[in-house]
């Protein structure tokens, strides 16, 4: 069920700041990632082969790390380097190591066959406004979740669910439309279009002028651009979604007054990445970015990150109570009409694992 060859974020840089070891169970591994003196970033399982005792519990020693149980020292290549009251240092006293990068202010790491780590396709392209400056926020949100990663896809692909859900936020008519969303690459107004990759899925949707019946998030964030308490008119919506394969999801909301066609949009980007623990759960990383305020609205925006998570949370888990260990969808569930882009999800995702396996 988890598709190896990809590439995961693992971590946010400060975790591993000033010395930190960020201890991580992936895919049903554990690792251990850290910061070497020089700056490189290690990746490796979170084990001593000696006694099995936790690496990440150690320090880290120059490019390496040494272990707090019996002292050996691992260099940033897995192999043991030293044991402390023995000259000789036994062969087979090495630990797999784990190709590591940094990219768009995330630590990102390769679980699969080393030897296609090169291909950094599998970072979405989308994630590069999490690492750019230019744009507002940028800080980690990371929950942990008892939840197959597939349940969050779907979740997140299925905007209907924002009715019932999440009201108070982004669950206005504008959602509606997702239920008849038919091909095509165009923003339509009062309707949206989807369009179907390889590796992805896109769709967008487009209300000209969405008044009171809309989210409120959508006027809260023209009032907030604009230094006043409430915005009460309509507003021009358009949201674009991109989900890559095999768990990364980009909303990029961009509002403005309805009225005024000429004037700058207030743009949001809400990425998300349901990055695999075991077979049921996950670590839920998220992000919002914004092209307007100041650093002091960001715990703003992280409290609504946290209600809104929370909303979906119980339902999340509770959906994996009821399937234990199996699949949603070897369960043979009906679907509704708004089930189209999670079940093409799906068979992306199928896909691709049932060629890795073959490989």
């Amino acid at each position: 069920m988890f598709l190896f060859n990809a590439w995961y974020i693992v971590a946010e840089p400060d975790e591993v700041a000033g010395g930190g070891i960020v201890a991580r169970t992936l895919l049903g591994r554990r690792v251990a990632v850290y910061r070497g003196a020089s700056g490189v970033l290690v990746g490796l399982d979170d084990f001593c082969p000696h006694r099995l005792a936790p690496l990440s519990l150690g320090t880290v020693v120059g490019d390496g790390i040494r272990c707090a149980y019996h002292g050996a020292e691992f260099g940033a290549d897995g192999i043991c380097v030293r044991v402390p009251g023995q000259k000789a240092v036994p062969p087979r006293a090495r630990v797999r190591t784990y190709p590591v990068v940094e990219r768009h202010g995330y630590i990102w790491i390769w679980m699969g066959d080393p030897a296609g780590a090169a291909d950094e396709s599998s970072i979405p392209e989308g994630f590069w406004v999490s690492g750019d400056p230019a744009w507002i926020g940028g800080y980690g949100h990371i929950e942990s979740i008892r939840s197959d990663y597939r349940l969050i896809n779907d979740n997140l692909f299925d905007i209907t669910h924002a009715e019932f859900v999440h009201p108070e936020s982004f669950g206005g008519v504008e959602v509606q439309y997702y239920r008849n969303a038919r091909p095509g690459a165009q923003f339509v107004d009062q309707g949206m279009t989807f369009e179907i990759g390889d590796r992805s899925i896109r769709f967008r949707t487009h209300a000209a002028r969405l008044g009171l019946e809309g989210g409120p998030l959508w006027r809260s964030m023209v009032a907030q651009s604009r230094g006043v308490a409430e915005w009460n008119e309509p507003v021009d919506f358009r949201m674009e979604v991109i989900w890559w394969a095999p768990i990364y999801t980009s909303f990029h909301i961009s509002v403005r007054p309805a009225d005024e066609p000429d004037a700058a949009p207030v743009e949001i980007y809400n990425l998300h990445a349901a990055v695999p623990e075991s077979e049921t759960s996950s670590h839920y990383f998220y992000r919002s970015i914004r092209n307007y305020g100041d650093p002091s609205m960001d715990a703003m925006f992280i409290d609504a990150a946290n209600f809104v998570f929370h909303q979906d949370k119980p339902i999340l888990e509770g959906q994996q109570a009821v399937l234990g260990t199996r699949d949603l969808l070897d369960t043979d569930p009906i679907s509704f009409a708004g089930d189209r882009l999670q079940l093409e999800g799906r068979r992306i995702l199928g896909r691709l694992l049932a060629a890795e396996q073959e490989a």
